[in-house]
């Protein structure tokens, strides 16, 4: 894979949409078994617009499961959700997913949104046998979880130029460092500043970038042996 992507203006956007998949798009025998899913939810919870997520996934054929690491809480708002995240511990969250991760197969694709890419990138370093990850809207530094990203793990992750959080709190950052550390890695910056862009239940949501990126994460998914 290789090299940072930036629809802000580092590429062509042909060149993007031409690595996609078409809406849709269901796996022939020829391209292989499905993937395997857990796809850890934001901070706002196990939210409609998740499952509508992981339904995209599905529909393309792929399995994929929505750990609810809130135990059934949702919240109308990031404030809310944080305050509960901060009630509980970002420990208390890892652990959730830790423990969530023992339930399913080694071979999985980690993938997470926002708070989600916490446990979700901890257990696609630390969890042998894991086959990938992928990276919504947040991203944190390798040494977090590790010396190095694994090998042969490979790993998308996707952000907005201009979110707050993902842009000015040094995921953006992360991310380009990750890149640069494995051939494995690909970054998708997106124009734009809004935060949980991906999520259609929502009033972030954005129905261009957020289509580009279920495209974009489907043929990731394709390659997954």
């Amino acid at each position: 894979m290789g090299g940072p992507r930036d629809d802000g203006g580092r590429a062509p956007w042909g060149a993007h949409r031409a690595a996609t998949a078409p809406p849709g798009h269901r796996r022939t025998p020829e391209e292989g078994t499905m993937a395997e899913v857990v796809l850890f939810h934001h901070v706002q919870g196990l939210t409609e617009g998740v499952r509508t997520i992981a339904e995209s996934l599905r529909g393309a054929g792929n399995v994929v499961h929505t750990p609810d690491l809130f135990e059934g809480r949702t919240f109308a708002t990031l404030d809310e959700g944080m305050a509960h995240v901060q009630e509980l511990g970002f420990g208390t969250v890892l652990e959730r997913g830790r423990a969530v991760a023992d339930g399913y197969d080694a071979g999985v694709v980690y993938a997470g949104i926002s708070l989600g890419v916490l446990p979700a990138q901890m257990l696609a370093q630390t969890r042998a046998g894991a086959k990938g990850a992928v990276l919504l809207e947040a991203c944190v530094p390798v040494s977090e979880f590790g010396a190095a990203w694994p090998d042969a793990v490979p790993v998308q992750v996707h952000g907005m130029d201009g979110d707050p959080s993902f842009a000015g709190e040094g995921d953006l950052d992360a991310a380009r460092e990750l890149v640069d550390s494995t051939p494995d890695a690909e970054l998708f910056v997106y124009p734009g500043d809004r935060h949980l862009f991906t999520d259609p239940s929502l009033p972030s949501y954005e129905p261009e970038a957020a289509a580009l990126v279920t495209e974009r994460v489907i043929r990731f998914l394709d390659g997954i042996r």
